[in-house]
């Protein structure tokens, strides 16, 4: 959970201080030398799940890095797709391979 968080606050434009945090006084460097404490690690996820940030890049950043399971595609897989076509050509036709379909053309 920990490099989560860290790699979210980075996303947010906070780097994390090593040096100077402990377990429970996170310190978090911003631009300008802005600096974010927080009490511990469930803080900083709370905060961040909470904050709204002006850009919206910066919120898909982080949305993504938290909850990646919000962006997973939503297509299905190849094999998938393949099965599913083999199946729609079966219910057309009554026969399983466009091979077994090609026996029925006539040849010229």
């Amino acid at each position: 959970m920990k490099s989560k968080i860290i790699a979210a606050m980075d996303a947010a434009g906070y780097s994390f201080d090593e040096l100077e945090s402990t377990d429970d006084n996170l310190r978090f460097l911003g631009e300008g030398g802005t600096l974010m404490q927080m009490s511990g690690w469930k803080d900083a996820k709370e905060w961040l799940e909470g904050v709204v940030f002006d850009d919206p890049d910066v919120s898909d950043r982080v949305e993504k890095i938290l909850h990646p399971e919000h962006f997973k595609e939503k297509r299905p897989s190849i094999l998938k797709r393949l099965r599913e076509k083999k199946a729609e050509v079966r219910d057309r036709t009554g026969k399983d391979s466009v091979k077994e379909k090609a026996k029925d053309v006539p040849h010229l």
